[in-house]
């Protein structure tokens, strides 16, 4: 491990100079070090009543790609920064999976990125699992998890050392997708995973809070599809079938993922109980769209109703003057906004309603409120057309009456996803803060934002400086102090150290 401080340039890979891509420079950069640091300095004070742990996931990219580098490529990074007491301690730790081991070894780069062309004689999977996509806690882990459905990483949630892969109890047989979710009132984990080239093309488990697999059925799905989230109410989850996929017939003889969207295929939602068996889901047909990650969802008499971020035009956006890195771009080029579904289990009836026309993604409401009724939800702004991916401003939703406050970040600051962390002694929904990670293009500098949840249009209440810079990546979480710290925080912390 090697310290640097924030800003030098030593801290990203020599070889990034010899590619040009925009996914290897700027904010997007990879890093070449781990780091742990303590007492943090800050700008502006710490909330003494602000515990626990933000946890970021993303990618950063440990040798030069041996073909066209994607976004989605990089090897898994956690960075976590940490609060107690009024005070801050930073971690960052590679993701130890078995393709990264195999790549050190080799002092390679083994596996083709996303861009293909694909090897199928590689081992364990044609892509690299690089578990760089969502962090989550369950049963005392943090798993770090991946977008094309992966071994769930464990991680200590202290000292982010990898421990190995999640098996749930010995019965885990399958991957497990990008965005599980966890039911805090039962402490079970719901996932799904994805079959490519033969049925079931979807599989739904539960795990339960003591890290049980205790529930598996295959979904009827009509063919390979490419749905990245699921969502929970408190008696049932939702399933999507969504119309933009791949064809596993170009895969298999062209060795690329070409995703598509058909238009004249609906969006479909699948109501399944919580240990529901196949012939128990219920399908519920919509206008066609795609959606990356949805907000939340809860039960209102017969009704489930379901906020997310819908993209009603998914078609990739070409530009000939990116040449050859034109199809990734496009890809990355989100159009989205704040959507209703809302599905009847007694009448099978049917709506849905646009909330906003602000392009927004990266959405989370209380993630301990997952499957019941939320208010509040707070999303990243993507301006469209953006060269590359970036966080512009901070979106704070009110799904009751429609309102929508924003915080543009200073020019220069890009954000990562900013979940919601409840103050020591919370009671409502917003009473506590929004937390990120920022990262600014022209000094590399990296901090991490305090807000207000109730106000975040004031901007940050404090800044807390980071000891290196922290590449752009995907999810994040809070992890609240108890699930840390236990009874004995102080303890804790120092074991930790």
């Amino acid at each position: 491990m090697r310290e640097v401080k924030s800003g030098d340039p030593s801290d990203r890979p020599g070889w990034v100079d010899q590619v040009d891509n925009p996914y290897l420079h700027g904010i997007h950069a990879p890093t070449v070090h781990e780091t742990t640091a303590f007492d943090l300095p800050a700008e502006g004070e710490i909330p003494a009543d602000l515990c626990g742990a933000y946890v970021r996931n993303g990618p950063n990219q440990v040798f030069p790609p041996s073909n066209l580098y994607h976004w989605f490529d990089g090897d898994g990074m956690v960075h976590a920064v940490t609060f107690r007491d009024g005070r801050a301690s930073y971690r960052s730790r590679f993701v130890s999976t078995a393709g990264l081991a195999d790549e050190i070894a080799e002092r390679r780069a083994v596996w083709p990125g996303v861009m293909g062309p694909f090897d199928f004689d590689l081992p364990r999977h044609y892509l690299k699992d690089t578990a760089n996509t969502d962090i989550i806690y369950h049963g005392g882990d943090l798993l770090a998890l991946w977008y094309l459905c992966g071994e769930p990483y464990r991680l200590d949630p202290l000292t982010l050392e990898t421990r190995g892969t999640a098996d749930f109890g010995g019965k885990r047989t399958t991957s497990v997708s990008a965005h599980p979710k966890v039911d805090e009132r039962t402490g079970e984990l719901v996932y799904f995973t994805l079959g490519e080239f033969e049925p079931p093309y979807m599989t739904y488990g539960v795990v339960s809070k003591d890290g049980d697999l205790v529930h598996e059925v295959p979904i009827d799905l009509p063919g390979a599809r490419a749905p990245h989230d699921l969502t929970i109410t408190e008696n049932f989850s939702i399933l999507h079938d969504l119309p933009f996929f791949h064809d596993p017939k170009v895969l298999r003889e062209h060795r690329y993922r070409v995703a598509r969207f058909h238009r004249d295929i609906p969006s479909r939602f699948g109501v399944v109980p919580r240990r529901g068996g196949t012939d128990e889901v219920r399908w519920f047909e919509f206008e066609p769209g795609y959606v990356l990650h949805m907000v939340n969802a809860w039960e209102e008499g017969d009704w489930i109703v379901m906020d997310g971020c819908f993209q009603p035009d998914p078609t990739i956006q070409r530009r000939p003057e990116e040449g050859e890195l034109a199809s990734m771009l496009g890809y990355l080029r989100i159009r989205a906004h704040l959507h209703r579904w809302e599905m009847n289990l007694r009448t099978g009836e049917t709506r849905e309603t646009p909330l906003d026309d602000l392009n927004v993604e990266f959405c989370l409401p209380d993630t301990d409120l997952y499957g019941v009724k939320t208010r509040y939800s707070y999303h990243q702004h993507i301006p469209e057309g953006c060269y590359t991916v970036e966080f512009h401003s901070l979106v704070k939703y009110d799904h009751e009456d429609g309102r929508r406050t924003r915080y543009d970040y200073e020019p220069g600051w890009f954000a990562s996803e900013s979940p919601f962390a409840r103050r020591l002694g919370g009671s409502a929904e917003d009473d506590g803060y929004v937390v990120t990670i920022m990262t600014n293009a022209r000094s590399f500098e990296s901090e991490s934002w305090i807000f207000d949840a109730r106000e975040i249009e004031r901007g940050p209440i404090c800044r807390v400086k980071l000891p290196s810079r922290v590449p752009t990546g995907f999810h994040a979480k809070w992890i609240p102090g108890d699930r840390l710290f236990g009874a004995d925080a102080g303890r804790a912390l120092e074991a930790a150290r």
